[in-house]
């Protein structure tokens, strides 16, 4: 009894736990098998309790482990969170301005702003890119996960359910959870090297870890990852040109980062414990513009130019707190994070037409930054099967644009892309306050929770969330659950306060329109129809059950619905109807404007499918295999104002509806037998639609194969040779399209949609040695 009671304490303070096994299932299991069972960290998300097991959850968690991870190859956590989730979706765009450079990420085919991304349970800021061009989450800000290294996380927690009541602005569509390594990893390193199938896109990756142990189970954890990654080429040949030959950049570009991470906890003597944590990338990245046709008229570049954009990526956060119980057993935590994003922006070999002969060929073009400061205060007790908690947060938010150089605006501005002009430049903040607070209790057979959250902004005013979940077990292989829940999203910084305008040139004429992007508030803005902004609201229903009919087999199915009103969107360009609109446009130096407004109401609903099964085999031989399907429908109910119709808005509706995968699948299988490990992932992405010309070209779902061979040659040094899209999957081209830049046989044959990128196969080998 005593060496149950032991071990049962043990799992609690290692917040471990197994999702093939109900937790009083443990009491019956022996000593060596519950040491020998393949076990995942319990999760913390969702709830302010304390650490959940994912099968008692009253909301849909999922926790992906350190093990997990290693097992896959990657060095971007990007590329992770595709690989194993199920309705995350992260393109690899090209030729897309600075989105070629920080990922987009969505999931349940929402947008990137509507996920919120927490570190150690602390909010994490986000980049400072906009997304302005025709791409997914076009009008959006979002996380970039490529700051993190992935050699740092101990496990990954996804909650998918609607949680702005819980965790604020931002949580409509759910919430990711980074938890970095504690306390018992191994010290080691790790080589990386691979390639494409078709000879480019090679990556070298090292990375390292090391661990400082302290009193009382400190520890002090340290991480540097350096990834430098060669572009991939998948253009075609650009029949604007004699002979026609590939001119343009199409693929993953140039990047080198480096990647650092720290995260320590030095407990005292008493129950007051201090942490930090922090993170630190720096990231060069070069990609190209569309190739600028010959024009024996122009002094500098007479046989044509190719701007390449290239983006200096600097992002840190800062995270201090310290936490402790009181006598009388409250729980308390107060802790501060800061956070900074800038990404830079410089042209090389490109021009200004409009300075002729004296144009350099090379800009400053501006930077763009953002800094998030959050203070929380949270506490919480335990009143036998109730338990309470309660806090308070101050948030802090400043956005800049920094003007570019005079060369890099002035005129036409610099071909690929324009500098910020000195009108351009803001320097806008804001603050917020909020006050929440969470209540729930367990019966028998029957536990229930609720949550509310006040928000105040300093330029929205204050809003109100509430959301309740509940679980019941009708048998005890069998949990059912729901959770309904209002929740918001305030527009960002980046939404009210960037503006921006540049110069295309006709991919025919090669003739130079200028097309602005204003605020909402700008004088061009207002005249096209522009109201001032207001938050995102949205009411959200997730009903589901968790069944476990054999001890090593659990099945997960759940449904969900998300209503958002008041969707924020970049509208289309609008050249004007009125004598006024018109004036405007012309008294600002623009043929077109754009600017961002509520005029969406939108629905995702669908489902979520995931069994984990266990067999059991002979010997020592393991064997574990997952399942996830998910399907997401996205669709457009109405809008909310005239700046956005059907009849003009045929490519944003189809991008929102049909321009991500409907249906994913994820299944993961993992073998083990002595010093032998095979791991492989088949995936499936649905098919997708993408507009040109008014005209909307459909793409057909592909499947990929990743596998991962590790042998370890001894305790501390194994050897990993892998493959992701091991097959060459790659997406259809264009059906039925010709042209010079999209087309079947154009500059850019696939669409920038595509969930899986278009590079093909990846082939590496990995060295990993622990000391």
């Amino acid at each position: 009894m005593k060496r149950t009671k032991f071990i049962s304490l043990l799992l609690n303070l290692l917040f471990i736990s197994t999702p093939l096994y109900a937790d009083d299932d443990l009491f019956d299991q022996s000593l060596e098998s519950i040491l020998d069972m393949d076990s995942e960290l319990k999760a913390e998300l969702g709830t302010r309790d304390e650490a959940r097991n994912i099968l008692e959850a009253r909301s849909p968690v999922d926790v992906i482990t350190f093990d997990q991870i290693e097992r896959t190859g990657l060095s971007s956590l990007t590329n992770v969170l595709r690989y194993f989730i199920a309705g995350f979706n992260a393109p690899e765009t090209s030729v897309a301005d600075g989105s070629d450079h920080v990922r987009l990420t969505t999931l349940r085919g929402m947008s990137p702003d509507q996920v919120l991304v927490l570190v150690n349970g602390k909010r994490l800021h986000t980049s400072s890119l906009l997304y302005v061009n025709g791409v997914i989450g076009r009008g959006t800000s979002g996380v970039d996960f490529d700051t993190i290294a992935v050699k740092s996380i101990e496990r990954i927690e996804v909650l998918r359910d609607g949680a702005a009541a819980q965790y604020g602005s931002d949580a409509i569509a759910g919430v990711i959870n980074i938890v970095l390594k504690g306390i018992g990893h191994q010290d080691s390193m790790t080589f990386s090297a691979g390639q494409r199938d078709e000879g480019d896109g090679e990556q070298l990756y090292v990375d390292g870890f090391i661990s400082f142990p302290l009193s009382y189970e400190g520890f002090v954890n340290v991480t540097v990852s350096v990834i430098d990654q060669q572009q991939t080429q998948r253009a075609g040949t650009d029949k604007r040109l004699t002979p026609a030959i590939v001119s343009t950049h199409v693929g993953i570009p140039d990047s080198e980062s480096l990647q650092l991470a720290l995260n320590a906890e030095i407990p005292q003597k008493t129950d007051l414990t201090f942490y930090t944590n922090a993170l630190f990338n720096y990231r060069d990245s070069k990609a190209s513009a569309f190739f600028r046709v010959p024009d024996p008229d122009r002094e500098i570049f007479p046989d044509g130019y190719l701007p390449m954009i290239n983006a200096t990526i600097m992002d840190y956060s800062l995270t201090a707190g310290m936490n402790g119980q009181l006598n009388d057993g409250y729980f308390w935590d107060l802790s501060n994070v800061y956070g900074y994003n800038s990404f830079e922006f410089n042209v090389t070999d490109s021009i200004n037409q409009s300075l002729g002969a004296l144009s350099p060929t090379s800009f400053d073009n501006g930077e763009l930054s953002f800094i998030q400061n959050t203070t929380n205060l949270d506490i919480n007790k335990n009143f036998g099967n109730l338990g309470l908690a309660a806090g308070l947060e101050y948030r802090y938010e400043q956005y800049q644009i920094k003007q570019g150089e005079f060369a890099s605006y002035v005129g036409t501005g610099s071909q690929g892309f324009a500098g910020f002009k000195p009108e351009n430049a803001t320097n806008r903040h804001r603050s917020n306050y909020a006050l929440y607070i969470n209540a729930s209790h367990k019966f028998t057979h029957l536990s229930l929770e609720g949550a509310a959250r006040f928000e105040d902004y300093s330029d929205f005013g204050s809003t109100t969330n509430a959301k309740v979940a509940m679980g019941y077990k009708i048998i005890p292989q069998l949990l059912l659950r729901a959770s309904a829940s209002t929740g918001f999203r305030a527009p960002s910084l980046a939404q009210t306060s960037y503006s921006q305008t540049s110069s295309f040139a006709d991919t025919v004429t090669n003739k130079l329109s200028t097309q602005g992007t204003f605020t909402p508030s700008h004088e061009v803005s207002q005249a096209l129809g522009a109201k001032e902004l207001t938050p995102e609201s949205s009411k959200h229903l997730t009903i589901g059950a968790v069944y476990q009919p054999i001890q090593n087999l659990s099945l997960m199915v759940d449904y969900f619905s998300t209503k958002v009103d008041d969707r924020i969107s970049l509208s289309n360009e609008q050249e004007g109807t009125t004598t006024a609109q018109i004036e405007q446009l012309k008294a600002n130096n623009v043929t077109k404007a754009r600017f961002f407004t509520n005029a969406l109401k939108t629905q995702t609903k669908g489902i979520d499918v995931k069994i984990d099964y266990m067999p059991t085999l002979e010997g020592d031989a393991k064997l574990k295999m997952s399942f996830w399907y998910n399907y997401s429908d996205n669709k457009l109910i109405d809008f909310n104002d005239d700046t956005l119709d059907r009849d003009g808005s045929f490519e944003q509706i189809v991008r929102l509806e049909n321009g991500q995968p409907k249906s994913n699948i994820r299944f993961l299988t993992h073998y083990q037998l002595s010093k032998v490990e095979l791991t492989m992932n088949i995936s499936e992405f649905g098919g997708y639609n993408q507009v040109i010309n008014n005209v909307s070209y459909p793409f057909d779902s592909a499947w990929t194969v990743d596998l991962d061979a590790k042998y370890k040659l001894s305790n501390a040094i194994s050897i990993s040779l892998g493959a992701n899209n091991i097959f060459g999957e790659q997406p259809n081209k264009w059906k039925n399209l010709s042209g010079d830049i999209y087309a079947t046989d154009g500059i850019k044959p696939y669409s920038r949609y595509s969930p899986f990128g278009y590079s093909g196969a990846y082939y590496y080998l990995q060295t990993s040695i622990g000391f």
